[in-house]
C-alpha cells in the first residue's frame, strides 16, 4: 500500500533504523554521505543526521567538484551551507575528469568520484542510488551484453578496492523522495546535465522508461528482483571460479594458460574476467573475443594495455604488470653487494658474489646502468651475439626488454642481468664473479 506524503519521512527513518548495518553499530564508526546537493542526496543526508546519533557514529559528508558545469562552484556553495546548518562537516574534493582509454565521460566522472570517496579516510561511505537509478543500471547493462554481475547493478552494501559503499535508499522510488523533499520543505539543486540525451542513462529515463512504465509501473522493484537473482548467481559463479584460481596461481599476477587452455570457451571467459577483476580491470565483450582462445597457445606472444596495467601473453603464461614508463637516463654507479635502484628505473637489480659465476671485475668499479639501443650485441664465445636473439632465447617480451636495464663498463656492454654476459669477461672454475639480477614491476 502507497505511503502518503507526509508519512515518507518517518517511514525512511523506520527502514533506516529496522536495516541499519551492523558494520555501523561498532560505536567508532566513521560514515561520509556523497553529497552532489541533488534531491536523493539531501535527503540522504538529512535523513542520516536524524539518525546518526542514537546510533553512536560520527556523521561526515563529501561533495566532489567535478568542474564540469558551469554552475559547480555554486553547488560546492550549497552543499557548504546545507551542512553548516545540519552541523555535518563537510569535505569538498576537486577532482580533474578526463576522457581516456575509450572510456565515456560518465564512466570517467565515475572513477573521478569513487577514488575521491576513498581519500577521506572513513570506513563507509553512503552513497543515495535509488530504486529508479537501479532499474537504469540493470537495463543498461542488459543493452551493453552484460553477465550476472553487470545485472547485479547496484547491491546494498559493497565492498571493493578498500572502500565500503552503504546503499540505503535502493528501496525507495525517485517520486518519493521528491515528495518528501517538498513536505519537508527541504531545498536541493539540479544539475542541467541530467536532462541532456547525448548521455545514455538521461536518454533511457527520458525517452524510454516513460514508455516501459505505461505497461509496467512498479518496474524498478521488478528489476530490483532481477539483480538480486543475479547478484546470487554471480555470488555462487565467483566461488567456483575462485576455487580454479586458488588451485592454479603461484603468484597473483600470473596466470598459467593452460589453467584456460584445458577448458570450454565460456569458462576461459569466464576465469579471465575473474582475475582480470581482482586488480579492478573490466574488459569488453569486444576484447574478450580478440584475446580468446588466441593467447592461450603455449608458443603465442602478445601484449595488451587494459587500465594501467600491461597483460603479456608468453612462455605458457598470462603475466599482469604495472605499466610503467620506459626507463629514459642513464645512471653510473659503484659495484658493490647488495640491491640498487635508480629514478625513472621501476625495478631494483640484485648484485652478489659466487664461485665460478658471473663476471670478474675490480670491486668498486664505476659501471653504468643504460636503456635499450638499436642493434645491440654483446661478446659472444664465437665473435659477438645479437642482444635480440638473447631476448628471445630466455622468452622476454618486448615490452620488458624495453625496460630491462643494460649494464656497461666504459663503451663495452657486459651484462643484460639475468639474460646475457659478456663471455670473455666471465668467471672460469675457482674464480670469483660478480652475479646480477634484476627484478623488475611485479
Amino acid at each position: 500500500m502507497p505511503v502518503p506524503p507526509e508519512r515518507h519521512l518517518p517511514a525512511l527513518l523506520d527502514d533506516l533504523h529496522a536495516h541499519w548495518p551492523e558494520a555501523l553499530s561498532s560505536g567508532q564508526c566513521v560514515l561520509e554521505v556523497g553529497l552532489s546537493g541533488g534531491v536523493d542526496s539531501v535527503v540522504l543526508l538529512q535523513a542520516l543526521s536524524r539518525c546518526a546519533t542514537g546510533h553512536g557514529i560520527a556523521l561526515r559528508a563529501v561533495h566532489v567538484h567535478h568542474g564540469l558545469s558551469p554552475h559547480a562552484d555554486d553547488w560546492a556553495g550549497f552543499c557548504s551551507d546545507l551542512c553548516r546548518e545540519l552541523s555535518v562537516p563537510l569535505r569538498i574534493e576537486r577532482v580533474s575528469v578526463v576522457r581516456s582509454g575509450g572510456q565515456s565521460l560518465e564512466a570517467e566522472a565515475r572513477r573521478a568520484r569513487y577514488a575521491a570517496y576513498r581519500n577521506g579516510g572513513s570506513q563507509i561511505v553512503a552513497l543515495a542510488h535509488h530504486a529508479d537509478d537501479l532499474a537504469e543500471t540493470v537495463l543498461l547493462a542488459a543493452l551493453r551484453g552484460g553477465g550476472v554481475h553487470g545485472l547485479a547493478a547496484m547491491p546494498v552494501w559493497r565492498v571493493h578496492d578498500g572502500l565500503t559503499v552503504w546503499r540505503p535508499l535502493l528501496g525507495w522510488r525517485r517520486n518519493e523522495l521528491e515528495s518528501m523533499a517538498r513536505q519537508q520543505g527541504w531545498r536541493w539543486i539540479t544539475d542541467e546535465s541530467n536532462a541532456d540525451p547525448r548521455y545514455r542513462r538521461n536518454a533511457l529515463r527520458h525517452a524510454v522508461l516513460p514508455h516501459l512504465a505505461r505497461y509496467w509501473p512498479d518496474y524498478p522493484r521488478q528489476l530490483a528482483r532481477t539483480a538480486q537473482r543475479a547478484a546470487d548467481e554471480a555470488c555462487v559463479l565467483d566461488d567456483c571460479l575462485d576455487a580454479v584460481l586458488a588451485q592454479h596461481l603461484r603468484v597473483p599476477h600470473i596466470l598459467p594458460v593452460a589453467v584456460l587452455a584445458s577448458r570450454p570457451p565460456a569458462w576461459q571467459r569466464l576465469l579471465l574476467v575473474r582475475w582480470l577483476g581482482r586488480f579492478g580491470i573490466a574488459v569488453s565483450p569486444g576484447w574478450l573475443a580478440s584475446v580468446c582462445p588466441d593467447w592461450f597457445e603455449p608458443s603465442v606472444r602478445r601484449e595488451s594495455r587494459l587500465a594501467g596495467y600491461v597483460l603479456l601473453a608468453g612462455q605458457g603464461e598470462l603475466r599482469l604488470l604495472p605499466d610503467v614508463p620506459e626507463p629514459a637516463m642513464c645512471h653510473d654507479w659503484m659495484l658493490a653487494e647488495g640491491e640498487h635502484a635508480w629514478p625513472g628505473w621501476h625495478g631494483r637489480l640484485r648484485v652478489w658474489r659466487e664461485a665460478g659465476r658471473g663476471l670478474v671485475l675490480p670491486d668498486g668499479i664505476i659501471m653504468q646502468v643504460r636503456p635499450g639501443q638499436v642493434a645491440e650485441t654483446i661478446c659472444h664465445a664465437v665473435g659477438r651475439k645479437a642482444l635480440k636473439k638473447c631476448w628471445q632465447e630466455a622468452g622476454i617480451s618486448d615490452w620488458q626488454r624495453r625496460r630491462w636495464p643494460r649494464l656497461w663498463l666504459g663503451d663495452i656492454l657486459v651484462a643484460v642481468p639475468g639474460v646475457v654476459q659478456d663471455h670473455a669477461l666471465s668467471a672460469r672454475p675457482g674464480q670469483s664473479g660478480w652475479c646480477f639480477a634484476w627484478e623488475g614491476p611485479a
